[in-house]
């Protein structure tokens, strides 16, 4: 079933007018999208390899997210991404907007929340997701030179967070 999103201007606001994922948008147009880092108590990220049948980025080390549908915020969006792709229940309380990002055709909102996961405990959607674990900020580094994880533009301001903890 195609997805259905809302369109946004520049500025983040909705137009009013919807379109269904994939299509293409017009000069000025913008879609909404969300990304959250899982960040636990030893200061981890909680990263999920994307699966081989994914368009794009496939079998690349990323963290959680994806679109915002039709009459959802990003928090919404951010939260079900997460609980759809892995199966991880997180509180709006407990989410912080860490960035948002406006790129050619899409505004990024980055969540950060502080929260353990078992992995044990993780049921991945097949579809979208292959593996998940645990990695420091030196190991998404190491993964990041290799090309085995996503660059993400916020990644800085990730860095800085998590160095802000220690």
């Amino acid at each position: 079933m195609a997805e259905l999103c809302d369109v946004y201007d520049v500025s983040g606001n909705k137009t009013g007018e919807v379109f269904f994922r994939g299509e293409a948008l017009k000069k000025g147009q913008y879609q909404l999208a969300t990304n959250v880092w899982i960040i636990n108590s030893n200061l981890e990220i909680l990263i999920q390899k994307r699966s081989k049948l994914k368009r794009s980025y496939p079998d690349i080390w990323a963290v959680h997210g994806g679109c915002v549908s039709t009459g959802e915020n990003s928090l919404d969006a951010c939260i079900r991404e997460a609980y759809e792709e892995i199966g991880i229940v997180i509180q709006p309380k407990d989410m912080k907007l860490l960035t948002r990002i406006v790129g050619e055709k899409v505004i990024m909102d980055n969540y950060i929340v502080l929260q353990e996961f078992d992995l044990s405990s993780a049921v991945l959607q097949v579809e979208e997701v292959s593996g998940i674990k645990w990695v420091s900020l030196h190991e998404v580094e190491r993964m990041l030179k290799k090309k085995e994880f996503f660059e993400y533009s916020e990644m800085p301001y990730v860095i800085e967070f998590i160095n802000n903890l220690n």
